[in-house]
């Protein structure tokens, strides 16, 4: 099995991210804001200020940097929730379990860093390796909707769960 690392995302790892997410396919499967590079960098540079609401770490197999996985809404006041996302933008490490294997271990550090109950994720329903990496990592399938004429669906891990 390949050496999966979460890493600390650099500057250098967002301009790649940012370069390698704009392809035709990934937009078509993962809900996330489109920018500008300087969009990209800035959200980065809010993310590394105290009481940041988002927090994010690089995915790394065997030494090869493949995509990205962060939170962000946090909120450890009111709901006690976060949003995670995650996106592999190296195409030939899709279908492999990594997706599932990078989320188990960043849900367990946020939980252990962040005083949150739950973490909720998007999906679109035609992303059926998204469906299937959230749900292999404990994610519950809370519902479907339509957003922007795109059928989604929303899930849920909630702290208890994660720990089973």
């Amino acid at each position: 099995m390949e050496e999966l690392l979460l890493k600390p995302r650099t500057l250098e790892h967002v301009k790649i991210f940012w370069e390698k997410s704009q392809d035709e396919e990934i937009e078509r499967l993962f809900p996330f804001n489109r920018g500008t590079l300087s969009d990209a960098i800035k959200l980065y540079e809010e993310s590394l200020k105290p009481g940041a609401r988002s927090f994010g770490k690089v995915i790394y197999i065997d030494g090869v940097y493949i995509g990205d996985v962060w939170c962000y809404g946090i909120d450890e006041n009111d709901d006690k929730r976060a949003f995670v996302s995650i996106v592999i933008f190296d195409k030939t490490y899709w279908g492999k379990g990594i997706g599932k294997r990078a989320l188990k271990q960043f849900c367990q550090l946020v939980f252990e860093r962040y005083a949150i109950n739950k973490l909720c994720a998007f999906t679109y329903i035609d992303n059926k390796r998204s469906i299937g990496s959230l749900e292999g990592s404990g994610f519950k399938k809370m519902e479907d909707f339509i957003e922007d004429g795109v059928v989604s669906c929303y899930f849920e891990l909630s702290a208890c769960e994660e720990s089973l």
